[in-house]
């Protein structure tokens, strides 16, 4: 808890690492395009464990307001769209594994996010989800396809596993779709456009047993 209370003190270490989320989903140009994306995994992932359990530290809401909020409006749009590949990586296996895994850690990062600004009294009326929802929606055209991604990869997870690792990342799949589909219009667009009938499967079928965690009753 100690590395928790020193890194939110600490905006210039919060920055550095937030504007490194922009830097190498668009891709440094110098090294491997798989190692950028190892990296990004490690990095979002150190990001959601700074998160986790931390409401009860001052520093962590004193830091993600400070300046505007601009350490989390940063991670909002650095988090909001997909790595861009090279076209001659978008059908390597190896690329195609860590985005995946990439998504994961994506998805539970902004799990993190939407409870720091839902649950901590400290942020008042200054930040809220609906704000957060707005921010991600002025980022539509590259937010849309990383939220439609979030939304099959929970799909997919359902019919393969119930492993305990796979519930916890269902459950942050389900928070968030349901978070933003209750505040956003263009998220509800997405969902009822492309995934309702699937949802309403999954729903349904009484052997997926986890489904009854779902948010959903369609």
């Amino acid at each position: 808890m100690n590395i928790k209370k020193y890194f939110w003190k600490d905006l210039d270490l919060c920055t550095a690492l937030v504007e490194d989320l922009g830097k190498y989903r668009r891709g440094t140009g110098e090294n491997n395009r798989a190692d950028d994306i190892e990296y990004l995994i490690q990095l979002e992932s150190c990001l959601s464990e700074m998160f986790r359990e931390s409401e009860h530290l001052p520093q962590r809401a004193h830091l993600l307001t400070a300046n505007s909020f601009i350490v989390l409006r940063m991670l909002l749009e650095n988090i909001s769209s997909a790595p861009s590949l090279p076209t001659h990586l978008t059908t390597d296996a190896e690329v195609e594994d860590l985005c995946t895994e990439l998504l994961d850690t994506t998805t539970k990062l902004l799990f993190e996010v939407l409870l720091a600004v839902s649950d901590h009294p400290t942020f008042g009326t200054e930040l809220s989800v609906s704000r957060v929802i707005s921010f991600l929606e002025s980022h539509f055209s590259t937010f849309g396809p990383v939220y439609s991604s979030m939304i099959e990869r929970g799909l997919f997870l359902i019919s393969r596993t119930s492993a305990a690792s796979t519930t916890l990342l269902l459950f942050s799949v389900f928070y968030v779709v349901e978070v933003l589909c209750r505040n956003s219009k263009f998220c509800r667009g997405v969902l009822t456009t492309s995934h309702l009938e699937d949802i309403r499967y999954y729903c349904a079928n009484p052997e997926l047993k986890i489904v009854r965690c779902s948010p959903y009753r369609l």
